[in-house]
C-alpha cells in the first residue's frame, strides 16, 4: 500500500500550493484530482476563466470611444463580439496556467494521483480503487454552482457561472440573478459587449457584502453608463421556459415579468463534501461546511480542511494561505522546524472584477460601528484625479473608515479604476500599525492613481486638498 507523509485531495489554488509548500519542507507528498487537468474550480471554472472575459469586454469598450484618444480608423459601431473566439482565448490561457501547475508538481517532486479521493478513516484514502496511506490529509475540494429549486440550470437558456463561461451566442437579454461578485462581474462583462442585462438582488444593495456605499454608487453607474436594469429587494418566484427564452417572474420593490433571452442564476456556491467519506472520520460538519481549528485541523487527528468547504471567506488567495497552513502545521507535527501562524481573517483582501473595480479590507462603517468604535470616515472620489482622467476612467471613490480616538485605519473600500491592484497595498495600513496621520503624511507619487489614499485620509478630519 503506498505511502506518503502528506496527502492532499483536491488540486485548486488551496490544494496545490499546500501540496508545494509540504514538498518544500521534506514531507513526500502526493496530489490527487478527480478532473483531467490540475487546478480546481479558481483555473477552469472560476477566476480566471471569468476575468479573461472581463479583459476582453473592457478591451471591446475601450476601442469604442478609440478616437477620443486620438486613433483614426476604428469604427466603434462596427465593432462586434466574437464570443468563439473570446472562448477559445479563455481556454488557451486556463491550459497554459493548468500545465504550469503541472510542472510545479514536476519540480518539487509530488505525486499527481488522478481520481476522485475518498476518505476512507484512519489515514486511508481510496483513488481509483487504490488505496493510499498518509501520516496527515489536507482535504481541498472546493465548491460548485449552488442550486436553486425551481431555477434548474440547463445550460441552454438557464445558466451557471460554470456554463456561461463556454456560451458562444451574445445573449440579447442576460438576466441575472443575485449581485454578488459572479452576478456583477457578468453584467459588467455582457453589458459591456452588447447584451441587454437586467441584475436581480433579494438585499437592499448590489454587492450586498460589501460597505453600502459601494453598492450604492455601483448601482448608479451601472444604470448610466451601462443601461444595466437594476432591481434590488426583489427576488424571481417563478420561471416559464421558452423556446426563444426565459420569463422571469418578480417580487418585491420592482415587481414584474422580465423576459430573457437567457437567466444566469448567480447566488452563491455549496461545499463540495459529498461522498468524500467524511462519514469514516470523526470530523464534525455544520451548515454544509467542515469545522476545523486555527490550524486547518478536524476533529479527526491528521485531517484538515481548507478553502471553500470551510466556513472562512471562500476566496482563493485565502484558500492559498490556508492551505500553506496546514500543510506548515502538518510538518511541524511530523518533526520539521516550521512554525505556522494561524490566518488574520479580519485582514483579508477582497476583489470584484466588474467594471468599474472594487477592492475591500477591514470592517465596513456599519461592521464598526456594531463593533462599538467610535467611527469617523472620509471620501474621496477619483474624478479630479489627473491620472483617472488620463486613463478615462474618472469614476468611483475610496472610503476610509477610521476609529476616532486613536485614528486606526478600521477599512478601506475602493471603487474604481484598478482598484483590485490599489487594494493590495492597503493590507499594510490595516490592524493599529498605521493611524489616519502617517497616511497623511505618507507621500505618493503624481501623477497615479495611489494619490488618493492622503486624499481619503484627510477627507476623515474634512480638508481633502483637491475638492
Amino acid at each position: 500500500m503506498p505511502q506518503f507523509d502528506l496527502l492532499v485531495i483536491g488540486s485548486g489554488p488551496g490544494g496545490y500550493i499546500a501540496a508545494i509548500r509540504g514538498a518544500q519542507l521534506g514531507l513526500n507528498t502526493a496530489l490527487v484530482e478527480k478532473d483531467p487537468a490540475l487546478g480546481g474550480t479558481c483555473l477552469h471554472r472560476g477566476c480566471i476563466p471569468a476575468k479573461t472575459w472581463l479583459e476582453t469586454a473592457h478591451r471591446f469598450e475601450q476601442m469604442q470611444v478609440a478616437d477620443d484618444y486620438g486613433i483614426d480608423g476604428v469604427d466603434g459601431t462596427s465593432l462586434k463580439a466574437n464570443l468563439a473566439t473570446i472562448v477559445k482565448r479563455k481556454g488557451r490561457i486556463v491550459t497554459k496556467n493548468a500545465k504550469g501547475i503541472e510542472f510545479l508538481m514536476k519540480k518539487n517532486k509530488v505525486t499527481v494521483l488522478k481520481g476522485f479521493g475518498k476518505l476512507l478513516g484512519g489515514g486511508r484514502v481510496d483513488v481509483a480503487g487504490e488505496v493510499h496511506e498518509a501520516k496527515r490529509i489536507i482535504l481541498a475540494t472546493g465548491s460548485a454552482p449552488k442550486p436553486i429549486p425551481g431555477l434548474e440550470t440547463d445550460g441552454v437558456r438557464v445558466l451557471n457561472s460554470d456554463h456561461i463561461l463556454d456560451i458562444t451566442e451574445l445573449p440579447a437579454h442576460l438576466v441575472i440573478l443575485g449581485a454578488g461578485a459572479i452576478g456583477v462581474e457578468f453584467a459588467s462583462v455582457f453589458s459591456r459587449l452588447g447584451s441587454k442585462v437586467t441584475l436581480v438582488e433579494f438585499m437592499d444593495t448590489i454587492l450586498p457584502l460589501e460597505d453600502a456605499a459601494i453598492g450604492e454608487e455601483l448601482a448608479k453607474i451601472f444604470k448610466k453608463a451601462y443601461k444595466i436594469d437594476v432591481r434590488t429587494k426583489t427576488k424571481i418566484t417563478r420561471i416559464e421556459r421558452r423556446a426563444d427564452g426565459v420569463a422571469c417572474f418578480l417580487e418585491g420593490e420592482a415587481p414584474g415579468e422580465v423576459v430573457g433571452s437567457h437567466l444566469l442564476v448567480a447566488v452563491g456556491r455549496s461545499p463540495l463534501i459529498e461522498g468524500v467519506g467524511l462519514e469514516a472520520t470523526k470530523a464534525q460538519v455544520d451548515r454544509g461546511c467542515v469545522v476545523i481549528d486555527t490550524f486547518m485541523q478536524t476533529a479527526e487527528p491528521g485531517l484538515y480542511a481548507i478553502g471553500d468547504i470551510v466556513r472562512t471567506p471562500w476566496l482563493a488567495h485565502v484558500a492559498s494561505d490556508e492551505g500553506i497552513l496546514a500543510a506548515e502545521h502538518a510538518a511541524q507535527n511530523l518533526g520539521k522546524d516550521v512554525h505556522p501562524h494561524p490566518i488574520r481573517y479580519d485582514r483579508f483582501p477582497a476583489c470584484t472584477y466588474c467594471d468599474p473595480e472594487v477592492g475591500t479590507i477591514g470592517l465596513s462603517e456599519k461592521a464598526a460601528k456594531e463593533k462599538g468604535y467610535d467611527v469617523q470616515v472620509g471620501s474621496f472620489p477619483f474624478a479630479p484625479m489627473a491620472k483617472a482622467n488620463i486613463v478615462g476612467e474618472p469614476h468611483g471613490f475610496i472610503k476610509i473608515v477610521a476609529d476616532r480616538k486613536y485614528g486606526e485605519i478600521l477599512g478601506i473600500h475602493i471603487l474604481g479604476p484598478k482598484a483590485t491592484e490599489l487594494v493590495a497595498s492597503s493590507v499594510a495600513l490595516l490592524g493599529g500599525e498605521f493611524t489616519v496621520d502617517e497616511l497623511i503624511n505618507t507621500m505618493y507619487p503624481h501623477p497615479t492613481l495611489n494619490e488618493v489614499f492622503p486624499e481619503a485620509a484627510r477627507a476623515v478630519y474634512g480638508r481633502a486638498l483637491n475638492m
